[in-house]
């Protein structure tokens, strides 16, 4: 039975989520921290990534179905560093679609690509009785001069197209092509405005046959096209691909991208891109409400191809991407690798998820974090923890027996404080940091920085 939000939290929530809008947010995994989303659609504009997720909220009553599904409109992200994202606001909500239902809160997942200049931004909607479409989910384009907006939805959907997920490729000859689901996974040409489609939709078919099939995704690589979706194989979603030597296929089933959540998340939608000569796996989790998997979170890991151009199984993670500034407030509950006793992850206020979480230590464990630039100058690190009597951490660089950067010594508190220690041998470059709890009690640990 799904968990009930009373009006209050809700309403408490929504406060939090609007103070954070048009701020910078310094991420691991889930990248945005201040709001729920998911379907996370990442594009390339010169030195910047822009991803376009869609936005949950919680929902008592959704148009009679309660504990669902429930989005009201569209944000945009973005970053040059993989760790510092942007949020842009609003570009696109659920009353200003002329063609859709301003009640519905389907804004489910959309995505975006540029052309001549112009961005166009497809999304579903429930279209009215007056659409071209009718009723139902149906795809509309919003278009825009700038990856953030502001976006004009267009008077009416794609017309021909009922169905939900979708995405847009354009080929290197410059034809593109839209993605879609609705029991099959469906592509069509696309006629140059990018507005409406250019010959009638096929079923991609040679794609496993149990199981609900979704979210489409495709890439081209090395001349070939990887058609990416998510399918419910067992019990949940997981990512999988299948490879051809056409946009429209036949396609050969190849295997799996991600595996199943291994917390019962029954949800997975994605998208693929290669940024600065390293590919990147966009997707979502339900990281903030681990007990209600309708409000989820984006991440993105590295993505890697095999000699024999097949995809690495991504491994999820919650460190996630990008190199950390020594200056950022590092979380190391995002860690690389945590010891196998005395060592766990919680949050630090359950009523509150997205005041993030702590990590706790008991004597010996240890967390490590990786890729923590570190510029020349350094004298102090500092940490926010808990403890309820005295002792000591030790910071180490590379691995839990590494060279010692600081001790930390700190005293007996119930309450949450701020500590410091100096750090050794001026560090400079890239290094991974463990923290160790040097003596028999446990100490949480809420962030670490540098000065």
């Amino acid at each position: 039975m799904m968990p009930k939000l009373t009006a209050n939290k809700c309403y408490r929530w929504i406060l939090i989520l609007f103070s954070f809008y048009g701020s910078t947010v310094h991420a691991q995994n889930p990248l945005v921290r201040d709001q729920f989303t998911a379907d996370p659609s990442a594009m390339v504009v010169g030195d910047r990534i822009y991803v376009y997720p869609s936005h949950d909220i919680y929902c008592e009553e959704n148009n009679g179905r309660e504990n669902w599904f429930c989005m009201q409109d569209y944000h945009v992200f973005s970053s040059d560093n993989l760790t510092e994202w942007t949020d842009h606001g609003v570009i696109l909500s659920q009353e200003n679609v002329p063609w859709g239902n301003p009640s519905a809160n389907s804004m489910w997942a959309p995505d975006c690509i540029e052309r001549n200049g112009k961005y166009y931004f497809y999304f579903p909607d429930h279209g009215q009785e007056s659409s071209i479409n009718g009723k139902g989910f149906t795809i509309g384009v919003a278009v825009a001069n700038h990856p953030a907006g502001p976006f004009v939805p267009q008077d009416q959907p794609i017309e021909g197209v009922k169905g939900i997920d979708p995405n847009v490729f354009i080929d290197d000859d410059g034809q593109a092509y839209l993605y879609w689901s609705q029991e099959h996974i469906y592509g069509a040409k696309l006629k140059d405005n990018m507005l409406e489609l250019a010959g009638d939709p096929v079923i991609l078919k040679e794609l496993p046959d149990q199981g609900l099939k979704e979210g489409p995704y495709m890439v081209k690589r090395n001349d070939t096209y990887y058609l990416t979706y998510p399918h419910v194989a067992n019990k949940t979603e997981r990512l999988e691909y299948a490879m051809g030597s056409s946009p429209l296929g036949p396609f050969d089933f190849k295997g799996v991208i991600m595996d199943e959540s291994p917390t019962g998340c029954w949800t997975n939608h994605h998208s693929i891109i290669p940024f600065k000569g390293q590919h990147f796996l966009f997707y979502h989790h339900n990281d903030y409400s681990p007990g209600f998997d309708k409000n989820r979170s984006i991440r993105a890991d590295s993505l890697f191809f095999e000699a024999n151009g097949e995809i690495r199984k991504v491994q999820p993670t919650l460190r996630g991407i990008g190199v950390t500034q020594m200056t950022d407030h590092i979380q190391m509950d995002r860690y690389s690798a945590l010891g196998e006793q005395g060592a766990s992850i919680a949050f630090l206020d359950p009523s509150q998820p997205f005041m993030g979480w702590k990590v706790t230590l008991a004597g010996g464990a240890w967390v490590k974090y990786n890729r923590v630039e570190f510029h020349q100058g350094v004298q102090t690190v500092r940490l926010r923890i808990q403890a309820k009597d005295a002792g000591k951490l030790a910071l180490r660089s590379g691995k839990e027996d590494g060279q010692v950067m600081a001790e930390i010594g700190y005293s007996e508190s119930e309450d949450w404080t701020v500590v410091q220690g100096k750090v050794k041998g001026n560090p400079s470059g890239i290094h991974d940091l463990v923290l160790v709890n040097e003596n028999g009690k446990r100490v949480a640990v809420d962030w670490i920085n540098f000065e």
